[in-house]
């Protein structure tokens, strides 16, 4: 992994992650009186070339401790879909074919539009605007309740725009918005045992497509499938704490817009076309986890 020059160097050298001959310039001390007027208010920039990354877990379970009951998956393996490493990329090359070249970036913003309910509120955001990603699960057995359901694959994954927004609410809860582009190649469930599967093959993630939905070579899937609005006054909600009925839980909100579009759905053997859900509208998607 190489991390180009931001204008965020001051930063990085305050943390000891620059050396010499990563940036062209070589650093300089600089005088109290010089150090106080520089500031970071342009955020920081990251660019990344080529991070590869291989796992490979021998389990992975989730218990369920008054049963015993457990989803398990063995043998979970992240690649690039191809036998080799998942692979990462921002700042040095157009992902989304908007024209321009963008780092990942990390600021803290607050909301600028006075017309907003939540004029002035301030935010951790995080944004990939051309992110490259190829990314592939393989699961070689999704057991659920000692049962073997087969094998299971995700991928290739892509998403080539996406960004975060965190912020606080009343009550020590957070507030949360997040919007991509996310494209999937394919996700199939393989029964071991009749040597069949069920697969939904080029799934799609966004704003809007105005292509023919029963004919996917028309398709192009336009901006960011969203969830939570955080300007608007709605937020996706993460909280945890007693409800009226005296359980501690967990509590999602999730209000969600955009798109989903999928080329085709595959069921033993038989190919049922193309999937469009347009224009999705959700205000309010309330999901509580006792444990």
């Amino acid at each position: 992994m190489k991390i180009f020059c931001a204008h965020t160097l001051a930063f990085w050298a305050m943390l000891g992650l620059l050396w010499p001959g990563l940036c062209p310039a070589d650093l300089q001390p600089l005088a109290n009186a010089d150090l106080a007027s520089i500031s970071g208010a342009g955020g920081l920039s990251i660019g990344i070339e080529e991070l590869s990354l291989f796992v490979h877990t021998g389990a992975f379970s989730y218990t369920d401790t008054d049963t015993g009951n457990a989803l398990t998956l063995e043998d979970l393996t992240i690649t690039n879909g191809d036998l080799r490493p998942a692979t990462f990329a921002a700042g040095d090359r157009d992902v989304n074919g908007d024209g321009l070249i963008s780092p990942l970036t990390f600021d803290i913003t607050t909301i600028t539009d006075p017309a907003s309910p939540v004029y002035g509120k301030a935010l951790v955001l995080l944004e990939a605007l051309d992110w490259f990603q190829e990314v592939g699960l393989h699961v070689e057995t999704l057991r659920f309740c000692g049962e073997d359901l087969g094998s299971l694959d995700i991928g290739v994954i892509h998403r080539p725009s996406f960004y975060w927004m965190l912020g606080a609410h009343e009550g020590g809860g957070i507030d949360w918005e997040y919007g991509t582009r996310l494209s999937i190649d394919t996700l199939r469930l393989t029964y071991n045992e009749l040597n069949d599967s069920l697969a939904a093959n080029g799934i799609h993630f966004g704003l809007h497509d105005a292509g023919d939905p029963a004919d996917p070579a028309t398709w192009l899937m336009t901006g960011l499938f969203q969830i939570g609005a955080i300007a608007e006054g709605n937020p996706a909600t993460f909280d945890v704490g007693q409800g009226e009925d005296g359980m501690v839980a967990v509590t999602l909100n999730m209000p969600m817009r955009g798109s989903l579009r999928v080329e085709s759905l595959q069921w033993g053997g038989t190919d049922f076309g193309p999937l469009a859900i347009d224009d999705i509208q959700v205000h309010r998607l309330t999901v509580r986890l006792i444990p």
